[in-house]
């Protein structure tokens, strides 16, 4: 009789086993190996391998930064570029092409030799006082370009003043100061031995 009640028990247990796994694959459901993977979730199954030159290829940015640029002070930069605007502007309202030759881009050159040429020619006589710079800023610098460029804003103030072969003032006033704000870039080619940066566009 013992036995038997040991055997019902054995098949009790066997049924209730039986009837939790029915329920947990209910739930869980049955892996077919073609459900969708969560695309929001990272795998972990094949990690990216680092490719044996990986290494080489990493760049640390600041320090080719300083190294390129640490030799640029900003300030020295704008203490010479204020007397170059200074010196040209004066020689190419006097027209003095001479002077300007060292301090010019050819096509800058080319362009000021132009205007000075055409008003040799249409005889008009420039008057012109240079009063001062109020500010000038590097507004952009480049100096892994070929050629490095440097752009910077100037304000100045000038009295300029053009007249005809009959002394008839046709362009600017004696009496007035003008406030100027000019944007040139200068450029300097790592190539050429030369300490000298050299203006290669103008506007304002």
């Amino acid at each position: 009789m013992d036995n038997a009640f040991q055997y019902m028990d054995i098949i009790f247990l066997a049924i209730i086993a039986g009837l939790v796994l029915l329920r947990l694959r209910s739930v869980l459901g049955k892996r077919t190996g073609s459900e969708k993977k969560d695309p929001n979730q990272f795998s972990y199954d094949q990690p990216i391998k680092q490719s044996p030159t990986a290494k080489d290829k990493v760049i640390n940015i600041k320090d080719k930064i300083t190294h390129k640029s640490e030799w640029f002070n900003s300030d020295d930069f704008l203490e010479g570029a204020n007397a170059a605007y200074e010196t040209i502007v004066t020689n190419f309202e006097n027209g003095n092409l001479k002077t300007l030759k060292p301090l010019l881009d050819q096509e800058v050159l080319k362009s000021f030799t132009t205007v000075v040429d055409q008003r040799k020619q249409d005889q008009q006589n420039v008057e012109f006082s240079f009063i001062g710079i109020d500010s000038s800023e590097i507004i952009y610098k480049d100096l892994n370009s070929v050629p490095m460029e440097v752009t910077v804003r100037f304000v100045s103030e000038m009295i300029t003043c053009i007249k005809n072969t009959k002394d008839e003032v046709i362009s600017g006033s004696l009496n007035q100061v003008q406030k100027i704000t000019d944007v040139w870039t200068f450029t300097k080619d790592k190539k050429i031995k030369s300490n000298n940066w050299l203006l290669a566009a103008t506007s304002d």
